[in-house]
């Protein structure tokens, strides 16, 4: 707490102080620590999860979450690795997986082609 304040002081835009292992330690920077707070999300971690409007209130302005979607998407690749190897091919996932359109426009196919013209 004393390292927050103190870089708050130095002129530090946001402060971050690492996996508070509470909701009351999450309160306590809030009210102990001046300025813009971030703080970091995940479920797994040291830190609780606290809704993001509560961490509003208590005047967080950042909260980042920097594994929830990687972990989803290695545990989905897990599912359809394991319906291959099952099933011989993907049909049983199928309607989980996004369309090929859906992946030609999140990818940006078009704009890459275009660059080569």
């Amino acid at each position: 707490m004393e390292r927050a304040r103190a870089y708050r002081e130095a002129g530090a835009d946001v402060i971050f102080v690492e996996a508070p292992e509470s909701v009351e330690q999450i309160e306590l920077i809030a009210r102990e620590v001046p300025g813009p707070k971030l703080i970091n999300m995940f479920h797994g971690g040291k830190t609780p999860v606290v809704p993001r409007e509560r961490l509003a209130e208590l005047g967080y302005r950042l909260v980042i979450i920097p594994s929830d979607l990687q972990r989803a998407v290695i545990r989905a690749c897990e599912d359809v690795l394991a319906a291959i190897v099952r099933d011989g091919d993907s049909s049983a996932v199928a309607d989980s997986l996004a369309s090929f359109a859906e992946r030609e426009e999140i990818v940006r196919t078009t704009d890459y082609l275009a660059l080569g013209t």
